[in-house]
């Protein structure tokens, strides 16, 4: 089939979608099993199903970044064969959990009524309860929480042991992720943000949730949910998902698989979305559980560090060979440097200029106007003096995360103020001065840290390059590959075409290109904008716009 021909296949094919992310494209509903980050959008994910369906009469997909499960649950919808693999257990148990198929509904729902109900009753009764432990657990949840979610996992546990063979792994992954989700929601987590921060104390002193109440609402939401997805399941399908290695595939044991359909991270874990960091409470309570009752280990509780580009995440293919296979992977190398090396130059100006002022105020002969005369300087201090004032303001606990960061900005824009005064008086430019040599650290961490991004960034490509060469490898002849890509921003200015550099790599490997899709984000949990690192004055835009890069492999492998 000449590609020109499979192109208009795909012409007219709208993705751009709005509104909420819903926990399937086949059903309105305002629930969700568990938060997770950057989810695919289900309605485009099942216009993507069935256009392969429909040009290419696909019956297998697999999803080596299987996530939160979307692309299972829509493979079920569809009634085609789905297999998943992932290296985070959270996302093992939620993929699992959203695919699901509850039989004997009635039997499960009374059953867990009966489970809810009595642990409310019998919470209120109960005296002693063995608290769960490890590090930093008071840090990251209130008291009364720890108490709570103690005795929910430990009935959890009773339960499960009582539970028959025949449902137990089914009552495991609606308790346990339901467990999860209400960890998550009772933890003194930033709820809106991926990675691990904490609220504000003004916001701490204001949290007050009920975890046994907020797990009754959790699992009568979760099970909703499925029972509403066992309506419309159309035939009996094979649903594989296993904790695996993207880079290796060894759980398809020689399976061939007729479409790949995925949406990879787009960077580490430390640079873009740490799922890792997203999990780390969950399954710090649940591992446990989850090892004991549906076999999914915890191997490392940062598993970030092993997750595609991370420090501990082994890698024995060439980069040579990686960045040979893309004229696009290429050009980011060698822009990459030319940023490196002139960053690395003007960050050592701006070092030496601060060591100069620093020495004048020793030597009673500083000259403010010089000082504020830059521009990148003047933002520099600035950004340090909002920086102290904001720690000083959150640590007092009497404001909310929002008003410290309000209150923190007037602050410095008064400090800064007070530095264009005629006559200095001598408490501020002793204040400026303890400023200026954490400046001049922040400075000199960025001149170590810039080779070390180019470093990860490659890092990055060289694993993700395995993992093409692994879907290569399991899909059959003729068959077609779809990856949903955003275009990242790495070392403040440069634009990363993840859509090219895989185009580049399939063509390399005799795919035929077939087309490019591009949607906007109509919705995202990320601001639009975010700061550079060093002086948080200059914005950057993040991922506004997703690509769905179609290839095609040729029916008669290339010699």
């Amino acid at each position: 089939m000449a590609t020109s021909v499979e192109k208009e296949w795909w012409k007219g094919l709208d993705l751009n979608y709005t509104g909420e992310n819903n926990f399937a494209s086949f059903f309105s509903s305002n629930g969700n099993i568990h938060s997770y980050p950057a989810k695919a959008v289900p309605e485009m994910v099942v216009s993507l199903l069935k256009k392969l369906k429909e040009e290419y009469s696909i019956k297998k997909v697999l999803d080596p970044f299987v996530g939160s499960g979307t692309v299972a649950l829509e493979c079920k919808y569809l009634g085609l064969d789905f297999y998943g693999s992932d290296l985070n257990p959270l996302s093992i148990l939620l993929a699992r959990t959203k695919s699901l198929t509850v039989n004997n509904t009635s039997f499960i729902q009374r059953s867990l009524k009966v489970f809810t109900d009595s642990i409310t009753e019998t919470y209120t009764s109960t005296i002693l309860v063995e608290l769960a432990k490890f590090d930093n657990i008071e840090f990251w949840f209130k008291s009364k929480n720890i108490k709570e979610l103690s005795f929910i996992r430990q009935e959890i546990s009773i339960f499960l042991q009582g539970c028959s063979q025949k449902y137990k792994e089914t009552f495991a992954l609606i308790l346990l992720t339901a467990f999860s989700s209400t960890i998550r929601e009772c933890s003194l987590t930033r709820n809106g943000e991926f990675k691990l921060y904490r609220m504000s104390p003004g916001d701490i002193d204001k949290f007050n949730l009920d975890a046994l109440l907020v797990f009754k609402n959790k699992i009568e939401n979760l099970l909703g949910l499925l029972v509403e997805t066992k309506k419309i399941s159309k035939s009996k399908t094979i649903t594989d998902i296993q904790m695996k290695n993207a880079k290796e595939l060894s759980h398809l044991n020689g399976k061939k698989i007729d479409a790949i359909l995925t949406s990879p991270p787009y960077g580490d874990s430390q640079s873009t979305v740490a799922y890792g960091q997203f999990s780390r409470l969950s399954l710090q309570w649940s591992k446990e559980l989850l090892s004991r009752y549906l076999g999914i280990n915890t191997e490392a509780e940062n598993v970030d560090e092993y997750l595609l580009g991370g420090k501990k995440s082994a890698c024995n293919t060439s980069l040579r060979k990686v960045i040979r296979s893309s004229v696009t992977l290429k050009n980011l190398f060698q822009e990459m440097r030319r940023v490196c090396q002139k960053d690395t130059k003007h960050y050592r100006i701006l070092m030496q200029k601060i060591k100069n002022s620093i020495k004048e105020i020793d030597e009673d002969n500083f000259d403010i106007i010089m000082l504020l005369s830059d521009n990148e300087l003047y933002e520099l201090v600035k950004e340090r003096v909002r920086l102290d004032y904001y720690r000083v303001l959150n640590k007092s606990g009497q404001l909310s995360n929002k008003e410290v960061k309000v209150r923190a900005r007037e602050l410095a824009e008064g400090f800064m103020d007070e530095l264009s005064a005629v006559d200095l008086s001598p408490e501020t430019i002793k204040e400026l001065a303890s400023k200026l040599p954490f400046i001049r650290e922040t400075l000199h961490r960025k001149v170590i840290a810039l080779p070390r991004r180019v470093k990860s960034v490659l890092h990055f490509f060289k694993e993700l390059y395995l993992v093409v060469e692994q879907t290569d490898r399991v899909l059959v002849d003729g068959g077609v590959q779809s990856w949903i890509v955003g275009h990242r921003t790495i070392l403040g200015s440069i634009t990363v075409d993840m859509a090219e550099v895989l185009n580049d790599w399939f063509v390399s490997r005799g795919y035929d290109k077939v087309i490019t899709l591009h949607r906007q984000y109509s919705f995202k949990r990320l601001p639009h904008h975010i700061n550079s690192t060093v002086t948080r004055k200059n914005e950057i835009k993040t991922m506004m716009e997703e690509h769905i890069v179609v290839v095609r492999k040729p029916k008669t492998p290339i010699e």
